[in-house]
């Protein structure tokens, strides 16, 4: 029988009356959870200095601990034993960049500093770069003298503000130079100038202008065994050679508070940025390349999570593209990279081995897999996975997107290709062995 929808509804229907509260509540839900994901990360309110602005400046730094430590604990990631361990340590990770980079940094003495190694980790930090960061006024000139090094990328960016800090991003660029772009020596040595008056052909000119505060050097590895960063050192023009000002009460007390802001707000940023991306990125998967929004600028980026039990595992496959660099790397819910030195929870395209079909497959599971690309959860149950691709001039096509599917660990080997060889125990201790010793190297301890 067809139904006649133009009938007349029965006496005392009432169906609109019950639909609207249940309306009412979906739209709330909605609303919540968007404005969970696009509002503005919490921000830090510093104290006024009056009386005694050390003593009150001590007093704020104290208090950024303690409410950083309560963005992560309200966190939904502070859960299990092993994320609530991993919550301390970052908030040490952050005390530690906050201190460098608000209380001992010095803008008219700038020198560069690694601003996330194995200290100091923060923002999902890319196990395969060298981050090193100089702050500096925007009404000055500067003068960098570096030498290149021989790895993959080296990218200057000029940023507003500090990334992560009052709302700043790592891509609120005043101005990029591209290592590729740039005029050397032929032994590797060059001068790059930070002005505001351009100064013609044939100089590494970085644009000054206002709000420039952060002076961001990566040098990024692809083979961490046969490449080295650079060296870099900076002067500020017309006053090499100058004393340092003595440091006073009030300096101090600016420096305090610095750290202060730093501490929440980065930390805040983070926790936002981590929850965006566990509840929107592809579960168990992984999302298609896209230009990345917030870092480094020319970067595509894809991202997903995993939620695995030990008997489950994600075959992630990636394909040789023309970038310059490429890599894979797993993150926890506190946006900061897994143990790369003693793990093996990243990969770049060079460490990787790849199959005769053209692509390289990797196994993000809990447990030794037994084949050379094993992306290492550390015994997170869950967590962030994120992939990088460097100076590429147009989409991945479809051939080279990267791939993920879930399956049974103990069906790993019918899932792969016959070519994926098997990996020992001892070839695993020697690839962490051969891992942390250029690491070290490369960090200098």
């Amino acid at each position: 029988m067809i139904a006649n929808h133009n009938q007349a509804a029965p006496k005392g229907y009432t169906m609109p009356k019950l639909l609207l509260p249940v309306f009412l509540v979906l739209l709330l839900a909605v609303a919540f959870y968007a404005g969970r994901f696009t509002a503005s990360a919490l921000l830090f309110a510093p104290s006024e200095l009056l009386d005694d602005p050390l003593e009150q400046a001590w007093d704020d730094f104290i208090r950024a601990q303690r409410e950083t430590m309560s963005q992560f604990r309200n966190s939904d990631f502070f859960e299990d034993d092993q994320e609530r361990a991993e919550a301390f340590r970052s908030l040490l990770y952050g005390l530690i960049g906050s201190i460098k980079a608000g209380a001992l940094m010095d803008h008219d003495q700038p020198r560069f500093m690694s601003s996330s190694d194995w200290t100091s980790k923060n923002g999902l930090d890319n196990p395969d770069n060298n981050y090193l960061v100089a702050l500096i006024r925007d009404d000055a000139d500067y003068r960098v003298i570096g030498e290149r090094g021989t790895t993959a990328n080296m990218v200057f960016q000029l940023l507003i503000g500090k990334p992560g800090v009052r709302g700043a991003g790592s891509s609120t660029n005043v101005s990029v130079l591209d290592g590729a772009d740039m005029a050397l020596a032929e032994d590797g040595s060059f001068e790059v100038l930070i002005s505001r008056h351009d100064p013609g052909p044939g100089v590494n000119w970085l644009a000054q202008a206002e709000g420039a505060e952060t002076l961001l050097v990566r040098f990024t590895h692809s083979d961490w065994g046969a490449e080295h960063a650079g060296k870099l050192r900076i002067e500020k023009i017309g006053t090499a050679g100058e004393p340092a000002i003595p440091l006073s009460p009030a300096r101090m007390a600016k420096g305090l508070q610095d750290a202060a802001v730093i501490l929440f707000d980065r930390n805040a940023t983070w926790l936002q940025l981590a929850q965006r991306g566990w509840n929107l990125m592809p579960r168990n998967g992984i999302s298609a390349p896209q230009p990345t929004r917030g870092g480094l600028v020319g970067q595509y980026s894809a991202a997903g999570s995993w939620e695995l039990d030990n008997d489950k595992a994600i075959i992630l496959s990636t394909a040789p593209s023309a970038a310059s660099y490429q890599g894979i790397e797993l993150g926890s819910l506190w946006f900061t990279s897994l143990n790369y030195e003693n793990r093996t929870t990243s990969l770049s395209l060079d460490q990787m081995q790849c199959s005769s079909d053209g692509r390289c497959y990797a196994v993000i599971s809990h447990k030794d897999p037994g084949i050379h690309n094993w992306l290492d959860t550390e015994g997170h149950r869950r967590g962030l996975i994120f992939m990088r691709w460097q100076g590429l001039l147009e989409d991945l096509p479809e051939s080279q997107q990267p791939r993920a599917r879930l399956v049974d660990f103990e069906r790993l080997r019918d899932e792969l290709p016959e070519d994926v060889g098997e990996f020992s125990a001892e070839q695993r201790r020697n690839q962490i062995r051969q891992r942390r010793a250029n690491l070290q190297q490369r960090f200098n301890g």
